[in-house]
């Protein structure tokens, strides 16, 4: 899974977070990677492709390898 993040358009929401609070991070109001998605367990996997889907703002942009 690659992870790209079109942090530009983030509206600091939230709602990344909330879904996976293990993989995403809001600093300074902007969305970040807490960790390399090559080191992903499947359940974050998961919760990676809820959160992209619940994106207002469509920051999360995910490409299955």
């Amino acid at each position: 899974m690659k992870i790209t993040l079109h942090s530009e358009n983030c509206l600091s929401c939230g709602s990344c977070t909330a879904i996976a609070p293990t993989v995403f991070s809001t600093d300074n109001g902007v969305v970040t990677l807490k960790k390399d998605p090559s080191t992903l367990t499947e359940e974050e996997k998961a919760l990676v492709r809820q959160a992209a889907q619940m994106c207002p703002a469509s920051v999360v942009e995910i490409t299955e390898e």
